[in-house]
């Protein structure tokens, strides 16, 4: 009886073995999938930055130039095709930019000119 005794108690630390196994499975399951939400959460938030973040740049578009100079689209246009306004044409773009530096020296020229 003793043997059979042993047996049953091996048979019971057997289950008790898996059963911890199975447990410590599942919580690294969840570890895992923790893990995985942080990190996506992260890369959302390093992603909301980087387009709150405006990429600094000398060439600015048609609308900021109107806004720094408060002037419409069409006295840009009309700037640009008759007197001379300083404009970049990017290849393969069908909208014009304009170099912030350019700009600034064409108004300081103009106030020069002036009467």
């Amino acid at each position: 009886m003793k043997q059979i005794d042993k047996v049953n108690d091996i048979q019971k630390l057997i289950k008790r073995q898996k059963a911890y196994q199975k447990g410590i499975l599942v919580m690294t399951e969840k570890l895992f999938d923790i893990q995985n939400q942080i990190a996506t959460l992260t890369l959302k938030e390093l992603n909301k930055d980087r387009k709150k973040e405006k990429p600094s740049t000398d060439l600015l578009s048609a609308k900021d130039v109107c806004s720094m100079l408060e002037i419409s689209q069409s006295t840009l246009y009309r700037m640009r095709m008759y007197d001379g306004f300083p404009f970049v044409k990017i290849e393969g773009r069908k909208s014009v930019m304009f170099n912030k530096k350019e700009i600034e020296e064409y108004m300081a020229n103009l106030k020069k000119h002036k009467p």
